[in-house]
């Protein structure tokens, strides 16, 4: 009877120790977490009706937490950018001008597509023409430093805003899997948020569509 009793005692320690260790274990992984996350979708809808809207227009999160914009558009490749404009004097254009020599030759992608460059003819006999392209700074995702020093990085971008930038561009992002019909685009965009205040942005595609963040 004793024996029964001392191994009965022996299990009760040991499930209580294995309990212990249970609970410390999920303490640390809770630790180990990373920061909240609030997401956002940029745009929706379908091919027959896009939407350009953000969804929610406002977000309120700590400082130190991350937003993620998303393209959740169905079956078209709806192109959307999250850009914050903190100095008006880095507005970009989506179309820019460019010079190239008139001797240029262009081949489309893929060869013998439907695809043909805007170009205007030289009218000052510089042997020049007039390239109209799309501007890298909407198109790919971009910072402008408070130097005025500009910064490209690659799709899908993580970035973690220090409230000093002049300029933050998301680049064109498209829904998962449409990436293809605009090469090197990406599907999403991530800011840490690292100063308290409010930061307004757009879609510089879609001017009309804005958001804000709210840091506190």
């Amino acid at each position: 009877m004793n024996k029964i009793v001392a191994v009965g005692m022996i299990m009760t320690l040991f499930a209580a120790s294995v309990g212990t260790f249970q609970i410390n274990t999920n303490n640390a992984e809770a630790q180990e977490q990373p920061t909240t996350v609030a997401k956002v979708a940029a745009g929706g809808g379908n091919a027959t009706a896009p939407w350009t809207i953000f969804v929610p227009q406002n977000v309120e999160i700590n400082a130190g937490e991350s937003v993620t914009w998303y393209n959740p558009t169905e079956e078209a490749a709806e192109p959307h950018t999250v850009t914050f404009i903190l100095d008006n004097n880095t507005m970009a254009g989506v179309v820019s001008p460019l010079l190239v020599a008139n001797t240029t030759k262009f081949t489309s992608l893929p060869p013998g597509s439907n695809n043909e460059p805007v170009l205007l003819p030289d009218t000052t006999g510089g042997g020049m023409n007039t390239l109209l392209a799309v501007n890298a700074r909407t198109f790919e995702p971009a910072i402008i430093d408070a130097q005025g020093n500009v910064t490209f990085m690659k799709p899908n971008a993580n970035y973690s805003m220090t409230g000093t930038e002049k300029y933050i561009n998301s680049g064109w992002f498209l829904p998962n899997g449409l990436e293809g019909e605009y090469p090197g685009s990406g599907n999403t965009f991530t800011v840490k948020f690292e100063k308290q205040g409010t930061y307004d942005y757009l879609c510089i595609l879609h001017p009309w569509m804005t958001g804000s963040v709210i840091v506190k």
